[in-house]
């Protein structure tokens, strides 16, 4: 509480009744003043939400960090064309969730949220942050945590798809290095992780398309004979695919 509202909430005990009328004016006038700046602030009260919701994400308490990575989920599940306008504050809130050293509490909600937000918005107006938010999902894909491993790969497959021309060759670059993680977790021991894995592989198939440079390799010399095997193993409709789609 700031001095100026100190002196309006104490003013009518210091104030006594034989007070000059004037006096009594002056303080009207002042609480006239802060009422109409109250309902000015009304008129955008997601401003102040995001503020707090700010504070809460660099609060020392992991708990409180939390709380504001899923209250930056439900606003842009709520209301995502109110979220455009604090596009940046919120991607910068989400990407140091997505970081925080401590709580995977924290990263797990960060990456539930970023994955509503890239749907919400097709992955427009990310600018730099698509980096920031690929290099780490990426870590993410071969986490313990069955639940969290699964969210990376949804949002890690949603980034494929919103990628675009601006991003194709750093993504292409990223798909590479995270193959053997796809291969492995398409028959992780959790069916769900599983399953959002293949979802994903699918999603990143376009990356995975040889140079035109390669192209005058036989078509044997162009397959992968390990991928080859592991997906005609365990996902023949996923070699298939590949296949029908010149992937491999």
């Amino acid at each position: 509480m700031d001095q100026t509202q100190r002196r309006i909430l104490g003013q009518p005990h210091s104030i006594p009744p034989s007070q000059p009328k004037r006096k009594r004016i002056s303080v009207l006038s002042l609480f006239s003043k802060v009422s109409r700046k109250l309902r000015f602030q009304k008129r955008d009260p997601l401003k102040n939400v995001f503020f707090i919701l700010a504070e809460r994400a660099r609060d020392p308490s992991a708990k409180k960090r939390c709380m504001a990575m899923r209250g930056l989920g439900t606003v842009a599940c709520e209301a995502p064309h109110k979220v455009r306008k604090y596009k940046k504050l919120v991607l910068d809130l989400l990407v140091r969730g997505l970081y925080d050293p401590v709580s995977s509490e924290v990263i797990h909600e960060s990456v539930k949220t970023l994955t509503i937000m890239l749907g919400k918005t097709q992955g427009k107006g990310f600018g730099s942050f698509f980096i920031d938010i690929t290099l780490q999902t990426r870590t993410l894909l071969d986490d313990e945590n069955d639940s969290l491993r699964y969210s990376a790969f949804v949002l890690f497959g949603q980034l494929a798809t919103f990628a675009g021309q601006k991003w194709k060759k750093f993504f292409t670059s990223q798909v590479k290095q995270t193959r053997e993680s796809l291969l492995i977790h398409l028959h992780d021991r959790n069916p769900r992780v599983a399953k959002a894995c293949k979802a994903t592989f699918r999603a990143c198939s376009p990356y995975l398309k040889l140079r035109k440079e390669y192209s005058f390799q036989s078509e044997d010399d162009q397959r992968n004979p390990k991928l080859c095997r592991q997906l005609s193993h365990y996902h023949p409709e996923l070699l298939q695919f590949f296949y029908a789609n010149k992937i491999l």
